[in-house]
């Protein structure tokens, strides 16, 4: 019974901030396009519309490493991936970023329309013409001098172990000379909603954001063996947040 109470609050809550943010988004968008080519207002925005969500849910504990290693200057920032939970966590960050996330995402009523607003970046994994309009976008972006997430690995993992890092990001870094910053995701397999729809109560995630790797240190480095690297270093986080929780 306390699962579903716990359930219905949330819903409850995604329905109020939506009902909220949605014409406020809007109202945002239509008074600040024509001034804020970074589209700032509306980012900032997005993060507090995101944040909100697990700052207003009891016993979701977040926990935030190396928050001051993030400035608005522009940077790739790439992050593990388990669970839709992931998306909310990096609106904790706090910086103004753009998404590159799935066509399908963009489909999403209401959430896939301020997506679109806010510049998020789209892609059809499966379409080569797609894959090319998300690098001509996603260079448009960082020129402006914008932040750019990606999760490398193309989508959550079913497993809670790392999946394989596709290079996209890591050729996107490469082609523009743009530093990357690594983020670990800790705590969130299998711990936010379940197919019937009910969420996971209390539970603690650790956000870890790593040092920013400036161009120089990778430009010369075939993009697989970085990517290879990256995901080396991020599962190497992952397994050392695991024995410190576990210990305590």
């Amino acid at each position: 019974m306390s699962r579903i109470i716990f359930s219905v609050y949330i819903w409850l809550l995604i329905i109020t901030v939506t009902l909220v943010f949605s014409p406020l988004f809007v109202l945002t968008w239509f008074f600040t396009v024509l001034f804020d080519k970074k589209l700032l207002v509306l980012n900032y925005l997005a993060n507090i519309w995101g944040s909100l969500f697990t700052l207003l849910v009891p016993g979701w504990k977040i926990k935030i490493i190396g928050k001051e290693k993030l400035n608005s200057k522009t940077k790739i920032i790439v992050a593990n991936h388990q669970s839709q939970e992931d998306i909310l966590l990096i609106y904790r960050l706090g910086v103004p970023f753009r998404w590159i996330s799935k066509a399908e995402v963009f489909r999403i009523p209401i959430y896939g329309w301020c997506m679109n607003l806010k510049g998020d970046i789209k892609l059809q994994r499966s379409s080569k013409s797609s894959i090319k309009r998300m690098f001509i976008d996603s260079e448009k972006v960082l020129r402006k001098g914008c932040i750019i997430t990606i999760f490398p690995e193309g989508t959550r993992s079913k497993t809670g172990y790392l999946e394989n890092f596709k290079e996209g990001a890591f050729k996107l870094a490469q082609k523009t000379k743009t530093s990357l910053i690594p983020v670990v995701i800790y705590g969130t397999e299998n711990k936010f909603i379940s197919s019937n729809f009910f969420f996971t109560g209390k539970h603690k995630v650790i956000i870890k954001i790593l040092d920013e790797i400036p161009y120089s240190d990778f430009k010369d480095i075939d993009t697989r063996e970085f990517a290879n690297q990256i995901r080396n270093l991020i599962e190497s986080e992952l397994n050392q947040l695991k024995l410190s929780e576990n210990e305590n």
